[in-house]
């Protein structure tokens, strides 16, 4: 409330003086160049449209009112007098631009400390499971795969990842995670991460990217490129974005997705 008016006040009180100085020097209207700054700092994006418009309709109204008439607060007549006070603007502007730029970067610091502190304090809480239906979720898994430390209780286990994963096409949601599969399949993470690298995959990503890779190969090699764009093929696959899958598709294959095609073409 207390910025609102000293923006709205402070440029009204810099027009009045701007009355009597505008006849000599049009460079008064400097004492207005903070005012946007200002309500980008301490206001928002919205009010900088607002407090630029009304700066210049001050500047307008100074303008016209001097040429119908006369202001005389001050006595001007020496030339050395309205180029100190030109001076003097300039000075001002200046060290006013410099703290406010000074205190935007303290607002700024604030913002991002408030925001780590916000992001660390929302994640501790997600990272703390509520234990009941962790246990629950455990004695789940255990009836459902007694003595789950077998290696072939976790190959059951990864049949039914499977089955999600691949059969049902789950690996095309881009957005798919761990999470989502342990509440599909009613287990944790941990045992479905487990039964993951007892499979042959480093991590839940590197088993959901392996599937998305066969099926880009399997999409290349069933279809004609040049009737159908690659980006149609892997955003089929599960990719969002042609970055994403180029390095994905180096790191599983050893070559880059040209590399695979002008192989694919001489082995046609």
């Amino acid at each position: 409330m207390l910025v609102h008016l000293y923006m709205s006040y402070a440029p009204l009180f810099a027009g009045f003086i701007m009355l009597d100085f505008w006849k000599f020097s049009a460079a008064t209207a400097m004492w207005l160049l903070p005012v946007p700054l200002g309500a980008h700092i301490f206001l928002g994006k919205k009010y900088i449209y607002i407090y630029t418009l009304y700066i210049l309709l001050i500047i307008v109204a100074v303008s016209i009112l001097t040429r119908f008439f006369v202001f005389n607060y001050f006595t001007l007549n020496d030339v050395k007098v309205i180029v100190a006070s030109d001076t003097f603007v300039g000075v001002s502007n200046i060290a006013v631009f410099g703290l406010l730029l000074y205190y935007n970067e303290k607002i700024r610091k604030a913002e991002i400390e408030e925001n780590i502190l916000t992001k660390i304090v929302f994640s501790g809480q997600e990272e703390m499971p509520d234990r009941s239906d962790e246990e629950a979720l455990i004695e789940k898994d255990k009836t459902a795969y007694p003595n789950l430390e077998n290696t072939e209780k976790y190959n059951l286990l990864f049949n039914d990842i499977r089955d999600i994963v691949e059969d049902q096409g789950y690996y095309k949601d881009v957005g798919f995670t761990i999470s989502q599969l342990s509440n599909i399949l009613k287990s944790n993470n941990l045992y479905i991460s487990k039964s993951i690298k007892l499979n042959g995959f480093s991590n839940f990503s590197h088993y959901l990217n392996t599937c998305r890779i066969e099926n880009v190969k399997k999409l290349l090699q069933e279809n004609d490129i040049s009737k159908v764009t690659l980006m149609y093929i892997y955003t089929e696959s599960g990719f969002s974005n042609q970055s994403t899958f180029n390095r994905v598709f180096k790191q599983i294959e050893g070559v880059t997705p040209s590399e695979y095609l002008a192989n694919l073409n001489l082995e046609e």
